[in-house]
């Protein structure tokens, strides 16, 4: 099942540890994955090498988590924008095509996904609250909230005509609730 990234929390919180939530989600989605595959998009310095590592994860679950751990920790030290990096982590050889790795952010983090069972979903959640993370971090992606695109000008009526949407996340679709008419069940 694809789970997608509560981007409330992501990109709208201020003092959200970002770098945490990466690297314990990574950790813990290891535990389920035997290759990865990592790439700087923006390197931080120009002679960085190399920009792009890939293979088989360890064998056992701790040195898998720890290596995992030192793969995000050198991500986030060489990337010159946080969040822009690629990382793949799989039970297959990454990257692969036609459907999404178990946790696969692709460049940016609203393309973030994870594509995990419902039991490894169960366990991923208990691991966000152990480290302080709000177990809604990710979302499954039938709960994205689509509207016909918003708008009084010719813009907004041709996107409608088209039947383009705008989408957004579960928290994010609250909060606006709230902020708009006072709380979450106005209407």
């Amino acid at each position: 099942m694809i789970y997608l990234p509560e981007l409330f929390y992501l990109q709208d919180e201020k003092d959200f540890p970002f770098q945490k939530a990466v690297t314990v989600t990574a950790a813990a989605v290891s535990r389920w994955s035997s290759y990865y595959h990592a790439q700087l998009i923006s390197p931080a310095v120009k002679q960085i090498d190399p920009r792009e590592k890939s293979g088989p994860l360890p064998a056992g679950a701790l040195a898998r988590e720890t290596f995992v751990r030192d793969l995000v920790g050198w991500l986030f030290e060489y990337s010159m924008v946080e969040g822009l990096f690629c990382l793949f982590l799989d039970d297959e050889i990454v990257p692969k095509t036609g459907s999404a790795a178990k946790f696969d952010h692709h460049d940016d983090t609203c393309c973030w996904v994870l594509n995990l069972t419902e039991k490894e979903f169960v366990e991923l959640q208990s691991v966000w609250r152990a480290n302080g993370l709000p177990d809604d971090l990710f979302y499954p992606q039938q709960e994205q909230i689509c509207v016909p695109y918003p708008g009084t000008g010719i813009k907004a009526r041709l996107l409608r005509l088209l039947k383009a949407q705008m989408c957004t996340t579960p928290r994010r679709w609250e909060h606006e609730a709230v902020r708009r008419n006072g709380g979450p069940f106005s209407t």
